[in-house]
């Protein structure tokens, strides 16, 4: 048996960093961005870390100026909320990068019924279990991707926490949540319909009040894939170092800026 090695020598081009744009406008909330760089693939960072606390940022509202991003706890952040309807654009500038900027626009609101029963009957372990029904009307003639995140409060701990559930419907037998809980799906098996679902509650999970918190966002398939990335990302396993491509909007630059429209609901 011989082994030998070759080395190659690859004649790359020298790396130019870019500024990387990260936030999501939702409404209600505060306008907000995170503003870094890229490194090449082969570099750590080194002791001046990713974010940059002295970029200037713009937000924009229909083409008019609304204010400059103040740095606070590693993000810019403008007292404004974006509103349905219309466009808003970011833009970072920073000491010898290209100037970056994203566009977004939020998606139309929706409503998540929900209603919850306390006992609709018993387990395979004879223990009694509720049931907490939802349901919603899917916008027709568009694509719609949605997220939806479900915490439980525990009145011994008074915490909140993710529920972990299951349910016979299609879009969640194969679909495993996120790493912050979450579950995304899109609207294809139900364009245009009403969706109703059910998602057994086993006992002692909702014992005291409030009892369910419940966030269910919509947002463009644009942003839906690069929260698949992200999920992805942070799920490879150590010494994995097979690379993950992550979908950007952000022109001259990296990251995304996602338009989502988040309806809350707490069930007592």
């Amino acid at each position: 048996m011989i082994a030998c090695e070759k080395p190659i020598i690859l004649d790359l081009p020298p790396y130019q960093s870019k500024l990387v744009v990260n936030g999501e406008f939702e409404n209600g909330k505060t306008l907000s961005v995170k503003v870094s760089r890229s490194l090449p693939v082969m570099q750590s960072v080194d002791s001046t870390g990713f974010l940059i606390q002295d970029a200037i940022v713009k937000f924009y509202e229909d083409n008019v100026l609304i204010g400059n991003g103040t740095y606070f706890d590693g993000a810019y952040i403008l007292n404004a909320t974006p509103v349905i309807g219309k466009t808003y654009r970011v833009e970072a500038s920073y000491t010898n990068y290209p100037n970056a900027s994203a566009t977004i626009s939020l998606p139309g609101s929706i409503v998540l019924n929900s209603n919850y029963i306390d006992s609709v009957g018993l387990d395979q372990d004879g223990f009694k279990y509720g049931r907490l029904d939802l349901s919603f009307t899917d916008k027709a003639g568009e694509n719609n991707y949605y997220r939806l995140f479900i915490e439980w409060y525990n009145p011994s701990t008074l915490k909140w926490s993710p529920l972990e559930f299951s349910s016979n419907d299609p879009k969640f037998l194969n679909n495993e949540a996120k790493n912050d809980g979450s579950y995304l799906f899109n609207d294809r098996t139900f364009e245009g319909k009403n969706k109703s679902f059910g998602i057994d509650i086993p006992l002692g999970t909702a014992s005291g009040t409030p009892k369910f918190a419940i966030s269910f966002k919509t947002f463009s398939e644009e942003y839906s894939r690069y929260l698949a990335q992200i999920d992805n990302y942070s799920n490879r396993d150590a010494g994995d170092f097979d690379p993950v491509i992550l979908n950007t909007n952000v022109t001259n630059g990296l990251g995304m800026v996602g338009g989502v429209y988040n309806f809350r609901d707490t069930i007592y």
